[in-house]
Protein backbone atom coordinates (compact mmCIF):
# COMPACT_ATOMS: atom_id res chain seq x y z
CA UNK A 1 0.00 0.00 0.00
CA UNK A 2 2.74 2.38 0.96
CA UNK A 3 4.04 1.87 -3.00
CA UNK A 4 0.71 2.90 -4.46
CA UNK A 5 0.61 6.20 -2.19
CA UNK A 6 4.23 6.73 -3.22
CA UNK A 7 3.57 6.42 -7.02
CA UNK A 8 0.11 8.58 -6.70
CA UNK A 9 1.93 11.19 -5.06
CA UNK A 10 5.09 11.11 -7.79
CA UNK A 11 2.43 11.26 -10.20
CA UNK A 12 0.28 14.43 -9.11
CA UNK A 13 4.10 16.19 -8.34
CA UNK A 14 4.33 15.61 -12.30
CA UNK A 15 1.44 17.01 -13.33
CA UNK A 16 2.05 19.58 -10.98
CA UNK A 17 4.73 20.45 -12.87
CA UNK A 18 3.88 20.12 -16.13
CA UNK A 19 1.25 22.83 -15.82
CA UNK A 20 3.88 25.02 -13.79
CA UNK A 21 6.21 24.30 -16.90
CA UNK A 22 3.78 24.51 -19.81
CA UNK A 23 3.18 28.58 -19.06
CA UNK A 24 5.97 30.06 -19.37
CA UNK A 25 6.81 34.12 -19.97
CA UNK A 26 9.77 35.36 -20.73
CA UNK A 27 9.59 38.85 -18.85
CA UNK A 28 10.60 41.68 -21.14
CA UNK A 29 13.18 41.74 -23.88
CA UNK A 30 14.35 44.54 -25.54
CA UNK A 31 13.05 46.76 -22.66
CA UNK A 32 12.06 50.76 -23.79
CA UNK A 33 14.38 53.24 -22.66
CA UNK A 34 13.62 56.84 -21.12
CA UNK A 35 13.86 58.81 -24.47
CA UNK A 36 11.57 56.01 -26.65
CA UNK A 37 8.54 57.08 -26.97
CA UNK A 38 5.53 54.83 -27.42
CA UNK A 39 3.13 55.16 -30.26
CA UNK A 40 1.20 51.91 -30.19
CA UNK A 41 1.45 47.88 -29.67
CA UNK A 42 1.90 45.19 -32.01
CA UNK A 43 0.68 41.15 -31.00
CA UNK A 44 0.45 37.93 -32.95
CA UNK A 45 0.48 34.65 -32.76
CA UNK A 46 3.39 31.77 -33.95
CA UNK A 47 4.52 28.20 -33.72
CA UNK A 48 7.42 26.49 -32.11
CA UNK A 49 8.50 23.11 -32.42
CA UNK A 50 10.59 23.50 -29.11
CA UNK A 51 9.01 22.60 -25.75
CA UNK A 52 12.05 22.93 -23.59
CA UNK A 53 11.16 26.53 -22.97
CA UNK A 54 13.38 26.57 -19.95
CA UNK A 55 16.74 26.40 -21.97
CA UNK A 56 18.21 29.89 -22.67
CA UNK A 57 18.80 29.36 -26.26
CA UNK A 58 15.12 28.58 -27.05
CA UNK A 59 13.73 31.67 -25.08
CA UNK A 60 16.54 33.47 -27.02
CA UNK A 61 15.87 32.02 -30.50
CA UNK A 62 11.94 32.60 -29.85
CA UNK A 63 12.59 36.23 -28.26
CA UNK A 64 14.16 36.86 -32.17
CA UNK A 65 11.19 35.31 -34.39
CA UNK A 66 8.51 37.33 -32.04
CA UNK A 67 10.81 40.70 -32.75
CA UNK A 68 11.12 40.01 -36.78
CA UNK A 69 7.18 38.94 -36.62
CA UNK A 70 6.03 41.63 -34.40
CA UNK A 71 7.97 44.22 -36.27
CA UNK A 72 6.40 42.80 -39.46
CA UNK A 73 3.02 43.08 -37.91
CA UNK A 74 3.89 46.70 -36.93
CA UNK A 75 5.08 47.75 -40.07
CA UNK A 76 1.47 46.90 -41.66
CA UNK A 77 -0.21 49.24 -39.07
CA UNK A 78 2.18 52.27 -38.60
CA UNK A 79 4.63 53.86 -41.29
CA UNK A 80 7.90 55.60 -41.23
CA UNK A 81 10.76 54.64 -39.15
CA UNK A 82 9.74 52.02 -36.51
CA UNK A 83 10.85 49.33 -34.28
CA UNK A 84 8.96 47.02 -31.17
CA UNK A 85 10.62 47.14 -27.36
CA UNK A 86 9.54 45.65 -24.58
CA UNK A 87 8.27 42.24 -26.08
CA UNK A 88 7.25 39.81 -23.95
CA UNK A 89 5.89 36.48 -25.20
CA UNK A 90 3.63 33.72 -23.32
CA UNK A 91 3.23 29.70 -24.32
CA UNK A 92 1.15 26.79 -22.70
CA UNK A 93 -0.81 25.35 -25.52
CA UNK A 94 -0.50 23.15 -28.12
CA UNK A 95 -0.78 24.68 -31.46
CA UNK A 96 -4.02 23.51 -33.68
CA UNK A 97 -2.85 22.54 -37.11
CA UNK A 98 0.52 20.44 -35.46
CA UNK A 99 -0.11 18.62 -32.55
CA UNK A 100 4.25 18.58 -32.04
CA UNK A 101 4.43 22.71 -32.01
CA UNK A 102 3.60 24.87 -29.34
CA UNK A 103 1.61 28.45 -30.04
CA UNK A 104 3.30 31.47 -28.97
CA UNK A 105 1.66 34.88 -27.91
CA UNK A 106 3.51 37.72 -28.37
CA UNK A 107 3.22 41.84 -28.13
CA UNK A 108 5.70 44.51 -27.89
CA UNK A 109 5.34 48.75 -27.89
CA UNK A 110 6.05 50.29 -31.14
CA UNK A 111 8.06 53.20 -30.86
CA UNK A 112 8.94 55.82 -33.45
CA UNK A 113 13.18 56.46 -34.49
CA UNK A 114 15.62 54.57 -35.17
CA UNK A 115 16.07 53.14 -31.30
CA UNK A 116 18.13 49.44 -32.73
CA UNK A 117 20.85 52.05 -34.12
CA UNK A 118 21.00 53.82 -30.88
CA UNK A 119 21.61 50.16 -28.48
Amino acid sequence: MKTYKKLIYALMAVIIAGFIISCISTGEYMPLSDKETVIGTAQTTFAVKSSFFFMKSVKNSINRQAYIILLETAGEKYSGNIDVRDIVWVTGRTAENDPASTEIFATGKVIRGNSAAED
